[in-house]
């Protein structure tokens, strides 16, 4: 029998990786959805899937880890589509979408996640307003299209990120 410690001290665990993956999707590059999951996982591996009680129980344990693996997936993929789509929809040609993507990425590691998003958004506006003839007006179009598209996922993570933490406390409190 496992002392009664262990059993605390995982719970502390699995809710502390909770806690900072929800807070995290404040931050731009941190993976907090992913944070948040493995949170669950340390939790439902722990109790072995509730494999020793009901198979009710046993069976919602599993679904309810799916399912917030699913929302882990669907919400960790959502912010390229969506800054993507809404830029494309603007007329910015993918070439530019892809260097200001590698110049979030490069501006998150060196300059900070705010760093980062600054770095794409300003790239973006630099690449326009070259392609489009010194257009300071047509360029902002497609940077602000890059931001909102990038601002409506971050909203978006940040629901799935409570309904994934609500999942979480449904599995340890009532089964």
């Amino acid at each position: 029998m496992t002392p009664n410690w262990v059993k605390i001290a995982v719970g502390v665990v699995s809710g502390i990786l909770n806690l900072v993956g929800f807070f995290g999707l404040f931050l731009v590059f941190f993976p907090g959805l992913t944070v948040s999951w493995v949170g669950h996982l340390i939790w439902v591996i722990y109790v072995g899937f509730n494999s020793g009680h009901s198979p009710l129980q046993h069976g919602l344990t599993i679904a309810l880890f799916v399912f917030n693996t699913l929302l882990m997936l669907a919400g960790s993929v959502l912010d390229n589509i969506l800054g993507a789509k809404k830029t494309r929809d603007a007329g910015v040609p993918w070439w530019e979408i892809l260097v200001s993507l590698l110049g979030m990425l490069i501006g998150g590691i060196f300059l900070t996640p705010f760093g980062g998003i600054a770095t794409a958004l300003g790239l973006l506006y630099l690449l326009e307003y070259r392609r489009l003839g010194q257009d300071r007006e047509k360029a902002w179009e497609g940077t602000k299209a890059l931001a909102f598209g990038y601002g409506l996922a971050a909203f978006i993570r940040l629901i799935l990120g409570a309904v994934m933490v609500g999942v979480w406390l449904v599995t340890v409190i009532f089964l």
